[in-house]
């Protein structure tokens, strides 16, 4: 129970992370959670629970490796395989090479082996946290492939010689030969397990679809157990399980290449159950990274087994090495780049945006918590913490440095860029709008209204121009103030009673300061001065429920009616002749008996309004208005809509 309560409050962690990352956008969600998980750690009794690494890797690596197989350019992964081979197999052993023999001349009581343990498990770069940054900015595409595919073979390699490196820190004997030839051995059989597997599935899938079985969620459920069986099966046949899963992802992605239905639909539910589980797997690898810092730290922090100054100096040698190493490599390949097209001035500043890109994080995370606690002869591995530590220091520093480093070398994403064209899209609403105002009758008037009222809500969503906002809310707060005005006639006509007014007025009062931050509102009294004011004689009549009930429905109906009147004798010229018709619509759904409009169609109008925009949306394309991928992020806006219509009515 204790853990599963522990589990629950990392995830709740993970969503406040997001939430916190809408008010400081300046700090990825990596560094978030981090900072989150140290919280927990320093004010809670929360602590971190042990488990393997390779249990570690089957939990998260697999599935995420796996959805990165899936969704990876494909086409663009080849054009950029040399410099994919070069990161990903070539730096990665350079890197282990030139960093391990640092770290041991720097602390010489290290054994050789864990020096190079802890160097194989910083080599890798993170697929996760380099995706995160680059929300922030804009990375040019070639350069967000090559990061991609690097990450996504790095891990297998790093992982090896970690192993490998831990293997001799345990037996005390190492072979260049045996480890070499293993490296290929174990490579290639993950990628054939993987390929097999996967090919398998997808069988097994076809054979399910011939017998007439179209069950979207056991595909679904399907497909999130592969990148698990796929592991252990591997893992059992003691070849790589990250490069198996990376492969299988990689084949898989095929069986979405058809077009009909069924595919269809499996492959937008896949999309959207991927990115919420991806999501919440992400986050709770960086959650634990700072759950577990505070106790590393401090065990480090309180010995004397090596001066702090000195460990914090350890940190930033070891990541300028690993920075370094990497920025000679591009500087070397001249960023993988043909000479032609780039000047010495791009050059430069694409090659330090490929260097702060290598960010350290799940994969060092999982190498360093699963270092042996005790060596050769049963001796306990004394250094382990530093070690963790090290590596720790060295995941926040690449992740600080990228964080707070990449936007000066790249543009800022601009918040509206993945919303596509907003100027485009209100002039597609309003035309639509139109159209269906156009099929207003008596009959159709409760359905179309309802109907426009939801593309007029869409409309005031898009508006970012600061003069609409105000003229929305001067217009908010008249149309509250015509609401009291009313209520104040009906009340001195005696149409309603003084204690359905009151409280009516009382809740008026409220949204108007709300509204305005207005002090004159903020006093309670506000609309009890109004009613001395207004009102010479009134007296306090106790009512039913029933009378109360039925006041209370003619007040509200008195409202609407005096709010439409009011809206239709507005100045066009005060206010917007598009802002007036959005609350007139709004306002529109009762006529002044209080008779609700027939609404019992709403589902095939918003059906025959989603048909327009999309008319609307090819026409814009064809003329030049939207370009391809605003077209298709609009498309993929309306099939969502669509998805939802059965639950209008």
């Amino acid at each position: 129970m204790a853990l599963f309560e522990t589990v629950l409050i990392m995830l709740a962690m993970v969503l406040l992370s997001n939430v916190l990352n809408r008010f400081i956008p300046t700090i990825a969600i990596p560094l978030i959670q981090v900072g989150l998980g140290m919280l927990l750690a320093i004010f809670t009794s929360i602590e971190f629970f042990e488990m393997s690494s390779e249990f570690f890797m089957l939990l998260f690596l697999a599935p995420l490796l796996f959805n990165d197989g899936v969704n990876v350019d494909k086409k663009a992964l080849w054009e950029e395989r040399k410099a994919i081979t070069v990161l990903s197999i070539g730096l990665v052993f350079v890197t282990v090479g030139i960093l391990g023999s640092v770290i041991h001349s720097i602390l010489p009581s290290m054994p050789w082996a864990g020096s190079f343990a802890l160097a194989a498990a910083l080599a890798p770069t993170d697929a996760v946290a380099v995706s995160a940054l680059a929300e922030k900015v804009k990375i040019p595409s070639k350069m967000m492939h090559t990061l991609e595919g690097e990450s996504l073979i790095n891990d297998a390699s790093g992982l090896v010689s970690f192993q490998f490196a831990v293997a001799a820190l345990l037996t005390g004997t190492f072979s260049i030969f045996k480890a070499s030839s293993s490296f290929v051995l174990i490579s290639l059989g993950g990628v054939l397990v993987g390929i097999v597997l996967t090919l398998v599935t997808m069988q097994v899938i076809r054979w399910l679809r011939k017998l007439g079985i179209e069950n979207t969620i056991s595909f679904i459920l399907l497909e999130l157990l592969m990148p698990f069986g796929i592991f252990l099966v591997a893992e059992h046949l003691e070849v790589n399980g990250i490069l198996a899963v990376v492969s299988a992802g990689l084949v898989y992605s095929k069986s979405y290449q058809r077009v009909n239905p069924e595919v269809a639909q499996l492959h937008l539910i896949s999309k959207n159950t991927w990115s919420v589980f991806t999501f919440s797997l992400n986050g709770l690898v960086f959650v634990l990274l700072g759950i577990q810092l505070p106790s590393v730290i401090q065990v480090i922090w309180e010995s004397n087994v090596i001066n702090n100054s000195r460990l914090i100096f350890y940190i930033l040698l070891i990541t300028a090495i690993l920075l370094g190493t990497r920025c000679l490599c591009f500087w070397i390949f001249k960023n993988f780049e043909p000479k032609t097209e780039q000047t010495k001035k791009e050059q430069v500043v694409q090659s330090a945006l490929y260097t702060i890109s290598g960010v350290r994080g799940t994969i060092t995370l999982v190498s360093a918590l699963s270092l042996p606690i005790l060596i050769t002869g049963n001796q306990p591995f004394v250094e382990r913490e530093i070690l963790i530590c090290l590596a720790g220091g060295v995941i926040l520093t690449t992740l600080l440095l990228a964080n707070f480093a990449m936007p000066l070398f790249a543009e800022k994403k601009e918040k509206d860029q993945k919303q596509g064209n907003s100027e485009q899209e209100m002039l597609i609403l309003k035309s639509v709008i139109k159209h269906l105002e156009e099929e207003i009758t008596p009959e159709t008037q409760g359905d179309i209204l309802r109907v426009v009222h939801m593309y007029n809500d869409r409309l005031m969503g898009l508006s970012q121009d600061q003069d609409y906002r105000d003229e929305n809310l001067r217009l908010r707060e008249l149309i509250l103030k015509w609401q009291l005005l009313d209520t104040l006639k009906q009340l001195k006509d005696r149409k309603i009673n003084l204690q359905v007014a009151f409280r009516h007025m009382r809740r008026l009062n409220k949204l108007l300061y709300r509204l305005t931050r207005n002090k004159y509102y903020r006093n309670n009294m506000f609309y009890a001065r109004l009613i001395r004011q207004k009102l010479q004689f009134n007296v306090l009549k106790p009512l039913t429920y029933k009378e109360k009930k039925e006041q209370r429905l003619y007040l509200k109906n008195s409202n609407l009616a005096f709010v439409s009147k009011k809206l239709k004798e507005l100045d066009t010229d005060e206010f917007s002749k598009e802002l007036i018709t959005v609350y007139l619509t709004r306002y529109a759904v009762r006529d002044t008996t209080g008779k609700k409009y027939q609404t019992n169609h709403t589902d095939e109008w918003l059906e025959y309004a989603i048909q327009l925009e999309r008319e609307e949306i090819q026409q814009a394309f064809e003329v030049g208005d939207l370009n391809r991928n605003e077209v298709k992020i609009y498309r993929e806006n309306l099939l969502a809509m669509e998805s939802t219509i059965q639950f209008i009515n």
